[in-house]
């Protein structure tokens, strides 16, 4: 097996007195499918923003593929191959369908060429954005070309995720499902290896629950993703994740398949409940 794209050793953050991460741990392979769940306040999107550089760890480290990005900023570490949607849709609301997904393409681009970090790396982005704009006004032929290229690569994606026919809707015009869907296709824009959904399916109705569920799938084996999920909607977690990691009080409580998870005493007494287990016809038994 190779190594883990996304990894978490020890992480823990503090902010004042309150210790909102303690001494986590993850691993995400390729083709992994994991979820991660817990009740509000648990410590979920703050594990989200640690890995993805919104906040830096207070102790610990985190990799992706391999390398350490603590410190570094959510675009670098976007760059290296990590990419998130939002609790909170964050989509440019004025933009059409395609142009938000383009967006993301010519981003990633412009990261790729930019290569390593530091003042070189900044000083080659701002004689790189000095000249596209230039190519940009002029509309050179390589300009024109590279808009073509990003213009196909937005189209399959929102192909992909079904919102072809949505194209040239601006973005807040757009159904709620639909928006977080076009959020997914935005993420992908940036070729992650490592996909982080933070409530994927939050104000979905049953039947687009039921097809994003599909859809995770596919986005896994077909763009060879690792994937993490937050997720509420237990039967969605529980019926697409293959290893669930349990937050409480932002602890680890719980980790291992959705069976092992689902019936663990700490577990049901934190987040999930007797009533949960009742609906599935099941019981915890054991000691008091």
């Amino acid at each position: 097996m190779s190594g883990p794209l996304l990894e978490a050793v020890g992480v823990s953050i503090q902010f004042g007195g309150l210790k909102a991460l303690s001494d986590f741990n993850l691993a995400i392979h390729p083709g992994d499918l994991q979820g991660l769940i817990g009740p509000n306040g648990a410590g979920k999107t703050t594990a989200f923003n640690v890995l993805t550089g919104v906040y830096r760890p207070t102790q610990g480290e985190v990799r992706v593929n391999g390398e350490r990005v603590n410190g570094r900023l959510p675009h670098q570490i976007n760059h290296a191959g990590l990419a998130r949607t939002f609790q909170n849709i964050r989509l440019f609301r004025a933009l059409t369908a395609l142009d938000n997904v383009k967006v993301a393409c010519r981003a990633q681009g412009a990261l790729h060429q930019g290569g390593d970090v530091g003042l070189g790396a900044k000083l080659r982005e701002a004689l790189g954005n000095y000249r596209d704009w230039w190519r940009a006004m002029l509309l050179t032929p390589g300009f024109q070309e590279e808009e073509r290229e990003l213009t196909r690569q937005a189209e399959h994606l929102l192909e992909v995720m079904g919102l072809a026919h949505r194209r040239d809707e601006e973005a807040r015009n757009l159904p709620y499902g639909e928006q977080r869907r076009l959020e997914i296709a935005r993420a992908l824009g940036t070729r992650p290896r490592v996909l982080l959904l933070d409530e994927p399916a939050a104000g979905m109705n049953t039947r687009e629950k039921a097809d994003l569920m599909v859809l995770i799938r596919k986005l896994r084996d077909d763009f060879k993703l690792g994937i993490l999920v937050i997720e509420h909607d237990m039967k969605l977690v529980m019926g697409i994740c293959e290893k669930i990691t349990v937050l409480d009080h932002g602890e680890k409580i719980a980790w291992g398949a959705p069976a092992e998870v689902r019936s663990d005493r700490k577990v049901i007494e934190a987040y999930l409940g007797d009533s949960y287990l009742e609906s599935q016809g099941q019981s915890h038994g054991g000691p008091a």
